[in-house]
């Protein structure tokens, strides 16, 4: 899986990292720590949510950034990326449900951006 270059352009990112890597197993075990049961049943939707994303984003705290890809479902769900820089990867660290209010909000300040489908 990679990080496609439309969504490079839609957010302003400019780094040559694309591809995206992942421990499904590690990831369900992070999530069944964190006690996010309701997004277990989504692990299988991952290549869908970075594939077919309907929202994504860019979230900057100090140095720090993390992509995130939202794929509404039943539930919204949101995948966050965060850059390897050891290996030029992106590698997805968590996976959670926002409610609708956390999803408008996020759209409404520019945090989240809308994806067209082609």
């Amino acid at each position: 899986m990679i990080v496609k270059d439309s969504i490079k352009e839609l957010l302003g990112l400019e780094t040559e990292v694309s591809e995206i890597e992942y421990s499904k197993h590690g990831l369900k075990r992070h999530l069944e720590k964190r006690k996010h049961y309701d997004v277990l049943k989504y692990l299988n939707h991952i290549k869908d949510i970075i594939e077919n994303p309907d929202y994504v984003g860019l979230n900057t705290n100090g140095n720090k950034m993390a992509l995130e890809y939202v794929k509404c479902y039943k539930k919204n769900i949101q995948l966050v990326l965060k850059i390897n820089k050891t290996k030029d990867k992106f590698f997805i660290i968590s996976m959670y449900s926002i409610n609708d209010y956390k999803l408008n909000s996020r759209k409404f300040s520019g945090r989240l951006k809308k994806v067209d489908k082609k």
